[in-house]
């Protein structure tokens, strides 16, 4: 089955008589899985362990295991740093953004252009922090 567009599935709810109904149609359509979960799939898919991810984020080893068991909700910036440390692709951050209940990058924001503009180029985070400095924006938190 083809995926419905955000836009299908608001129609959808809005027109629904029964939310049951809705539910019904569309169970496969809705996101089902947690932060924690998604970040064990991609780590699976990169070939790299937490540590590793803790090294390459730059975020401390214990904050990195608190946030693979759902013991803590990273913020936006520390997301963002396991994104890079992990290569991810612009539409593969916006996910994991959704699941953290994040909103996603918005290429009108200046510091999200020059994010987005970075994961699509597959920059490292050091790159992207460098990139950040020479437009006099703020970079990655911790």
């Amino acid at each position: 089955m083809q995926p419905k567009t955000t836009a299908n599935l608001m129609e959808e709810l809005l027109q629904a008589r029964r939310l049951a109904d809705y539910f019904e149609n569309n169970g496969t359509q809705l996101l089902e899985t947690t932060l924690p979960q998604e970040l064990e799939k991609l780590i699976g898919e990169a070939g790299i362990s937490k540590g590793e991810v803790a090294v390459r984020s730059g975020l401390s080893r214990v904050y990195v295991y608190q946030i693979f068991s759902g013991q803590k909700t990273p913020s936006r910036d520390s997301l963002l740093r396991i994104c890079f440390a992990l290569s991810m692709e612009v539409q593969q951050i916006s996910r994991l953004f959704r699941y953290a209940g994040y909103p996603d990058l918005y290429p009108r924001d200046r510091r999200d252009s020059v994010i987005i503009f970075a994961a699509s180029r597959h920059k490292t985070l050091l790159e992207l922090e460098e990139m950040l400095e020479q437009q006099q924006l703020r970079g990655l938190q911790k």
